[in-house]
């Protein structure tokens, strides 16, 4: 056993009664139910809460053969779907630790991932193969390669065998060794300033993360779920499903075209949106029957500035939360109920959050701050990050966590997100939030999305540029859009560069978009509307 092991472990077992805020165990508990219903659906492919059950003890069975045990770490890079979800839980049975890899990685980053978190068993899809084949001579902690859907090579350099044969046919469940301060997974943070950080996942903060989805979720609820399951959407989807005693739809990615034919397809009832899906959506032609579908509950994170069009055209009602990898959505809506079109919500029951200025002193309500944040139960917010105990330390000095985003709350408790803390822009004497900046520009019809940065001024302070794509056949100047934000922003707040592009912005491997990039290719290629705008 290793340290990750040693971290979480409690010597004794979990009461076959209590679930302990462990999801495999309450699979367990719904496995055993005398009326079953579908868990897992996906193409023509459904298991029942007790097939679901028997196949992750396949899987543990298999892995425990293999020499996996409790505080192992195990790399997982293959597509989303119902054997993630299945594997995932197999380990989580033997109380290995998923290290899910995004499946763009290469290079460095991948590099960096799987060196770090010194697992000696990566699953990789075979379609993967030729990015872990070159960097053969690079990852001296891996001494094997299960082939997901794939034939590997034969002159790699570790030993390669088909993931299909980790799969025993014993479906005979594995003793209960796991309670809920355990660490289930790491997941890595994006690095945006710096290589990524992973942030070491336990059995409770999983639970805690999926409680306020589930509490909006019915058991007759049908989930569609796309996210990518190398995040934490993993665990918190999977886990609403399973609280609620609902039905998951998997697609293995987030399909514009496919979306509608799904929903109705399968009767989809709840689902979540992120980021431009709204707008992919909203881009595609109108229809007579737009508002002919089962869909009646969508998380939209975060709310689009044309939210009221978005509901006027679809008809479905929206929840929405503020949440990052290390907490468990602290922030929440009342259901799918709104404060207004621009809250991220309030704090859920057993948060305790301040908004604290740069030397963690509180400040009042309607100033901006950091956001810093604690849980009251034990175990809700991450372990910690993996072998980096400095970075640990300084997101949790003063004993508060750190989140690094900039909030203001106003009289009634609600949260409003103003910017990322380095992403925040300063001109003519005013702090500038990008992120309202991109509020205003995403706004408008044409645009797909866009981000703000400032880059250097001349004089001192801050300049604002702005980068923008279009929606397919979308067709938008400069100048309009300039013109577009004077009627919506105050003066100092309206960009003085205004970049519009039909390409993709610069992201990492996680979707976030990478403004260090788009900041330095500086002002050149820029329109502007003079010396002073």
């Amino acid at each position: 056993m290793d340290d990750a092991g040693r971290a979480g472990q409690s010597g004794l077992g979990v009461s076959a009664s209590d679930a302990g805020r462990v999801f495999h165990y309450l699979l367990e508990e719904r496995a055993a139910a005398p009326v079953q219903k579908p868990f897992l659906v996906m193409g023509d492919r459904s298991l029942t809460w007790a097939e679901a059950d028997a196949q992750t003890n396949r899987w543990a069975n298999g892995l425990a053969a293999a020499g996996i045990g409790k505080g192992d770490r195990v790399l997982l890079m293959f597509p989303s779907g119902i054997e993630h979800v299945l594997i995932w839980l197999g380990l989580c049975k033997l109380g290995a630790v998923m290290v899910p890899v995004n499946e763009a990685y290469k290079g460095a980053m991948l590099r960096h991932q799987v060196n770090d978190a010194e697992a000696a068993l990566a699953i990789v899809a075979g379609r993967h193969l030729p990015v872990w084949a070159d960097l053969a001579h690079d990852l001296p902690h891996l001494r094997q390669i299960a082939v997901f859907d794939g034939t590997a090579p034969t002159d790699m350099p570790w030993a390669v065998s088909d993931a299909a044969d980790l799969c025993s046919t014993d479906p005979s469940p594995q003793p209960r060794i796991v309670s809920g301060h355990d660490p289930m997974a790491i997941f890595y943070t994006s690095g945006t300033t710096g290589p990524s950080k992973g942030v070491l996942y336990s059995y409770a903060q999983a639970w805690a993360t999926a409680e306020v989805p589930a509490e909006w979720c019915a058991a007759d609820d049908v989930f569609y779920m796309f996210l990518p399951m190398f995040h934490v959407g993993l665990s918190q989807m999977v886990g609403l499903v399973l609280l609620s005693g609902a039905t998951m739809v998997i697609r293995e990615k987030f399909s514009a075209s496919a979306f509608w034919p799904d929903v109705r397809h399968y009767r989809v009832t709840m689902t979540i949106l992120l980021s431009t899906m709204p707008n992919f959506l909203m881009s595609r032609p109108a229809q007579a029957d737009d508002r002919d579908h089962p869909l009646r509950k969508v998380i939209v994170i975060p709310l689009p500035a044309d939210l009221a069009a978005i509901q006027a055209r679809f008809g479905f009602d929206v929840a929405t939360w503020f949440n990052m990898t290390e907490v468990s959505v602290p922030i929440r809506s009342n259901g799918f109920t709104l404060a207004n079109a621009t809250s991220a919500g309030r704090l859920r029951p057993g948060i305790t959050a301040r908004i604290v200025d740069e030397f963690d002193e509180p400040v009042p309500v309607g100033m901006t701050g950091e956001l810093v944040l604690r849980a009251d139960r034990a175990w809700e917010f991450s372990l910690g990050y993996w072998q980096n105990p400095a970075k640990t330390v300084e997101s949790w000095r003063n004993l508060w966590f750190h989140t690094g985003d900039a909030f203001r709350t106003d009289a009634e408790g609600n949260f409003y997100f103003v910017d990322r803390l380095n992403d925040a822009i300063r001109r003519r004497g005013e702090n500038i939030s990008s992120f309202e900046v991109e509020r205003e520009i995403d706004s408008h019809p044409a645009v797909l999305e866009s981000a703000a940065v400032a880059v250097p001024s001349g004089i001192g302070e801050d300049e604002i540029k702005v980068v923008a794509t279009l929606k397919p056949g979308a067709k938008l100047t400069p100048h309009d859009l300039h013109a577009h934000l004077a009627t919506r922003l105050p003066a100092y707040m309206v960009p003085r560069f205004i970049e519009i592009t039909t390409g993709e912005l610069p992201k990492t491997p996680t979707g976030k978009i990478v403004k260090a990039a788009l900041r330095a290719s500086g002002t050149a290629a820029a329109w502007s509307p003079g010396a002073n705008p």
